[in-house]
């Protein structure tokens, strides 16, 4: 799947940044919940943190696959999403196997809308 293998490599090179590691997609020394500081002390949790945030700012860049769909309306979608995937992250705690469960999930759906809408975007055909 080309659109894959797009998305794939626009998150590497966001991920390839600067020289300093990234721990996660926030401040840590900002954590607040048990979630939070259990992502900030996990290299797998952390890497997972950025990956997904990283999907989900491209997307909000990406115009939407469905055809009709207001901009506002794909936002909005995607921002309720991330709000559940986010009470869903959160009521882990600081159980490090919930959590990558959590993240391994979001991530999958977070790249299926991405390959739909970059497909759209470079006008390719979404499928194997």
């Amino acid at each position: 799947m080309k659109t894959a293998r797009l998305s794939t490599l626009l998150v590497g090179l966001l991920l390839a940044g600067p020289a300093t590691a990234q721990i996660a997609s926030y401040e840590c020394t900002k954590a607040v919940t048990a979630a939070e500081h259990a992502i900030c002390t996990s290299p797998s949790l952390g890497r997972k943190d950025v990956i997904a945030a990283t999907y989900y700012d491209l997307l909000l860049h990406l115009k939407p696959a469905v055809p009709g769909m207001a901009y506002r309306e794909f936002d909005d979608h995607l921002r309720d999403e991330q709000r559940q995937f986010l009470v869903t992250r959160n009521a882990c705690g600081a159980n490090n196997s919930c959590l990558e469960q959590s993240y391994d999930d979001r991530i999958a759906a977070l790249r299926k809308i991405v390959d739909r809408n970059a497909a759209v975007v470079f006008d390719r055909p979404v499928g194997p």
